[in-house]
């Protein structure tokens, strides 16, 4: 089982590892990349003041996409420099883009972690009600679950601003300046629409295994009901919520993108979308930063999981 699962990984890890390469190269592909960059730089350098003679059109260009992947490749696995291009000007891509990224994936695991704990909590508080009352906190979620995520962030920072003007109090910071930045309110932002989601999954599973015969066993030997549903039905819905996890770490990342800007954060998201455009290996570099770990936590929680329920499959 060891090796079958490990071949099976193994052979997932190199093929999105080609996709990434193949992703990240192209701009090269499609667009005369070489002969813009080497326009641009002559404009920054002020060799070049009058453009309207240079247009540019679609093409397919194999071996310079050929090229530039070649040319990521000796990047990633070469012990040279790292650097990128920015107004005339061959900066050092670490560590200031290994900053970004830590600061910017501590938003988005502490959220996460955030989401996971408010997630379980709402689950257990809504099953311990009686199955008649729980259609008044299942409709509060539908309601939620529909608001768009920048509708949610946007009305969190006027309700942080509202109660500053009316109270005096600031609660968090809403935006991040020269020497002082948002943290709290990010994270809690980010947290908020992955916690509905893991509620939705857990409560929905949670109600499935309230119909099995285990839980009539465990009500008819006198257990407790919060016993039964914290011990019991949560380390069977355990696999349920990993199943969509993936999904919701996903969707916390597409959604760090719109928190870094809103809340003026200069994190890895932002780093990539502003210096990604004509440095398109960054673009590879950040998604094999995005991906590895995740990729390793993912398959190693699966490898537990498949060993302690005994199932097989991609459940990732």
């Amino acid at each position: 089982m060891l090796n079958s699962y490990a071949v099976r990984s193994l052979i997932q890890f190199l093929l999105t590892s080609i996709g990434i390469l193949l992703i990240g190269s192209l701009p090269y592909l499609f667009f005369n990349m070489k002969s813009q960059l080497d326009v641009l730089k002559m404009v920054d350098q002020k060799q070049l003041t009058n453009t309207l003679f240079i247009y540019d059109t679609l093409v397919i260009n194999f071996e310079e996409y050929l090229n530039h992947i070649i040319y990521t490749l000796n990047l990633l696995f070469n012990d040279h420099e790292i650097q990128y291009y920015e107004r005339g000007r061959e900066i050092p891509l670490f560590p200031e883009f290994l900053d970004a990224y830590v600061q910017s994936m501590l938003y988005l695991l502490a959220s996460l972690l955030l989401a996971l704990v408010l997630g379980m909590l709402l689950t257990i508080l809504t099953m311990l009600l009686p199955k008649e009352k729980r259609a008044f906190p299942k409709g509060i979620l539908f309601v939620l679950e529909s608001l768009p995520d920048i509708f949610v962030i946007m009305i969190t920072q006027l309700a942080i601003i509202w109660i500053y003007k009316t109270s005096g109090f600031l609660l968090f910071n809403i935006a991040s300046g020269y020497n002082d930045r948002a943290i709290l309110l990010p994270i809690v932002v980010l947290a908020l629409l992955p916690a509905l989601y893991i509620y939705n999954y857990l409560l929905v599973s949670f109600e499935d295994e309230e119909e099995q015969l285990y839980v009539e066993l465990a009500r008819g030997k006198g257990l407790r009901r919060s016993r039964i549903l914290v011990v019991h039905i949560f380390r069977n819905s355990i696999l349920t919520l990993f199943n969509h996890f993936k999904g919701i770490f996903l969707f916390g990342l597409a959604n760090l993108v719109m928190l870094e800007i809103i809340f003026e954060v200069r994190g890895f998201m932002t780093f990539v979308i502003n210096h990604g455009v004509l440095n398109p290996e960054i673009v590879t570099i950040a998604l094999f930063m995005i991906f590895i770990p995740s990729f390793l936590f993912f398959t190693g929680i699966q490898w537990i999981l498949e060993r302690w329920f005994q199932v097989k499959g991609d459940l990732i």
